[in-house]
């Protein structure tokens, strides 16, 4: 069974950060999960020119480790909710690998990072911080971007949408999006997109529209086999169905470029959460993010939940 026992929540203590604080919080309560809060104070500059004391640089570090500190204290003591047991952690180094560093020395379930902050590239490449993270870490990350001024957080999970190609490497993300529905009592959207056949002058537009309405009823009936596959492998013959139930789950078919489907249905639907592999669809995502979760991580209207293959069979929480 996939669960979340131990969440760990980098932030750079900015505002920017404020909505993935919130977000590791609500999973903390829905789960009973721990959480560790963690900044990581970076490398400092050095003057290029002129002695610099290693002793004063060490008192700066030290500095900034302690003020780190106390604004996470802060954030603790300020919880939403109280019941939740969680800590603060600081570290020092470069941010993105002390945060994979302390992912794996946690043994976390999950990791979640604010797309933008101070870095100020988020709008290009995520930031360097949350496109190696995504790639790289060795369980399922939530990534938030930042809330528009003024917008309070969503009350609660109401709505997941699951993108999938079928594809073994999307399949992984599967059963985080049933977790997460269980947990919260959410709808689950199974979105697949289908490829629309390209415009030819040798072919008819008869023939291309019958062409795109075969593509259509082939996605639906995979979706439905996908859906009863599942069914049948969680229930025992003879028992009643717990949980995440079919009348909770419905099937939508896109039509046309896959990351600018995913988001408008995430919008149309007013979905609290996406989740979705971290391959297939482009494949390359652990490498350099691939085309399509690049622009759903840019884009979405809401957080983005990626699941790699470490984040499926051989994650200690998943089944």
């Amino acid at each position: 069974m996939t669960t979340i026992r131990q969440i760990l929540c980098a932030t750079d203590l900015s505002q920017a950060s404020e909505p993935a604080w919130d977000e590791a919080q609500r999973l903390a309560r829905l789960f009973g999960a721990e959480l560790a809060l963690l900044h990581v104070v970076p490398p400092l500059p050095i003057p290029l020119e002129g002695y610099f004391p290693p002793q004063m640089y060490q008192e700066l570090v030290e500095g900034a480790s302690r003020e780190a500190q106390a604004a996470l204290e802060g954030l603790l003591a300020r919880m939403a909710e109280p019941r939740v047991k969680a800590r603060a952690r600081v570290e020092e180094g470069p941010a993105a690998q002390r945060i994979l560093d302390v992912a794996r020395e946690e043994s976390a379930d999950l990791v979640v990072v604010g797309t933008h902050g101070r870095t100020g590239f988020g709008r290009i490449l995520l930031g360097s911080i949350a496109d190696r993270v995504v790639r790289v870490a060795p369980c399922p990350v939530l990534t938030v971007r930042p809330r528009p001024a003024g917008a309070a957080p969503a009350a609660a999970i109401t709505r997941i949408l699951y993108a999938t190609d079928f594809s073994p490497s999307a399949r992984v993300a599967w059963p985080w999006a049933v977790a997460l529905a269980e947990a919260s009592g959410a709808e689950v959207d199974l979105l697949h997109v289908t490829a629309q056949p390209v415009p030819d002058r040798h072919l008819s537009p008869e023939l291309i529209g019958r062409m795109a309405q075969l593509l259509e009823e082939h996605g639906q009936t995979e979706a439905e086999r996908f859906v009863q596959d599942w069914e049948r492998s969680r229930r025992a013959p003879g028992t009643e169905p717990r949980g995440l139930t079919r009348d909770r789950i419905h099937v939508l078919i896109g039509r046309g470029v896959v990351p600018e489907q995913i988001v408008h249905w995430a919008q149309s639907r007013s979905a609290n959460v996406i989740v979705m592999g971290t391959h297939g669809w482009s494949g390359l995502l652990r490498w350099m993010l691939g085309s399509v979760a690049h622009q759903i991580l840019q884009t979405a209207p809401c957080p983005v939940l990626t699941v790699g293959p470490e984040g499926g069979e051989e994650h200690p929480h998943a089944s």
